[in-house]
């Protein structure tokens, strides 16, 4: 385990068991923590490379997953990440993909979640501002807390992953991690703090119930999945239906009427929710109202359809 200081955190290098348990220790004394992976293709169907974890005091704990497997989360890690929000709240921003890779590569079931994604939806809803489309990170941190340091950590990190895209090499594996990645890595967990700060000025307690109960759905959207749906139908801009409820009979109403699946995202609706195709031509696409805007935004809509009606 070895600790850098960085003009702005401290980063700790977390590569072996001992250091995990230390670590663990340490974080067992937050009440808060923030949280976010990093990986190739992180999802089930991908890689686990670094598990970030920093605290509101600006320490950040980097687990190198690649070299540790499963022996990272045995050692401590599990514990941590499955204990609920009465114990130790976890902010994320877009907890699914890490969620899912965490239960599927892993066998870690993430809880105790609040997703800043959410609350940023719940704050732009409270300024009267349309809030189905769902806003990254770095839009986020460009917009409130307006840190021109953390912008351009930010967006030198985007540029090299995005390079390495194109160029089918995992940065996130590569040992040792650069300088700038870490501190890529250190900023998608500490930077939520100030966040976290602007973003719940001024929210009732219904509000942030309202938050930590969609967060446990969002942790589990992904997850819950026992096979993927067609990609355009969960990694895309939209707020998926049922995921944030602003009333006890929304809630209700929801859990006594399931009747159908959307054939796009594959969740259940009551019938009356679902709407057939504009675009099919068999009278089996149906879809749910979120579901439809991917398919009218789809570039081949005809081959969309077609996929949809082979998967069941």
């Amino acid at each position: 385990m070895a600790s850098s200081s960085s003009s702005r955190y401290k980063i700790t290098w977390v590569e072996d068991v001992a250091g995990v348990k230390h670590a663990v220790k340490e974080l067992g004394r937050e009440k808060e923590i923030a949280v976010d992976c990093e990986g190739w293709n992180l999802s089930r169907e991908g890689t686990l490379d670094i598990l970030s974890i920093g605290t509101r005091h600006q320490d950040v704990y980097l687990f190198d997953i690649a070299k540790l497997g499963a022996l990272a989360f045995v050692s401590g890690l599990k514990r941590l990440l499955e204990s609920d929000s009465d114990t130790k709240t976890k902010l994320m921003y877009d907890c699914r993909n890490d969620s899912d890779a965490l239960m599927h590569l892993y066998d870690v079931k993430l809880a105790g979640v609040l997703d800043l994604q959410l609350l940023e939806i719940i704050h732009r809803r409270n300024k009267g501002q349309k809030f189905e489309f769902l806003r990254g990170l770095k839009k986020s941190l460009d917009t409130y807390v307006r840190d021109k340091k953390i912008e351009m950590i930010k967006q030198k990190g985007v540029d090299e992953i995005e390079d390495s895209k194109k160029k089918g090499v995992n940065i996130f594996a590569a040992r040792p991690l650069s300088a700038d990645l870490k501190e890529y890595c250190a900023i998608d967990t500490a930077a939520l703090f100030p966040l976290l700060k602007l973003l719940k000025k001024r929210k009732t307690d219904q509000e942030i119930t309202i938050v930590l109960e969609g967060s446990d759905r969002y942790a589990n959207y992904f997850r819950s999945y026992e096979s993927l749906p067609l990609k355009d139908f969960i990694y895309n801009p939209f707020l998926p239906l049922k995921i944030l409820l602003f009333s006890a009979a929304t809630s209700s109403s929801t859990a006594s009427v399931v009747s159908e699946k959307c054939k796009g995202c594959r969740k259940n609706f009551n019938k009356s929710e679902l709407k057939m195709s504009s675009l099919a031509r068999v009278d089996h696409a149906i879809l749910c109202r979120v579901c439809k805007k991917i398919e009218l935004r789809a570039r081949d809509t005809t081959a969309v359809i077609e996929s949809l009606n082979k998967l069941e």
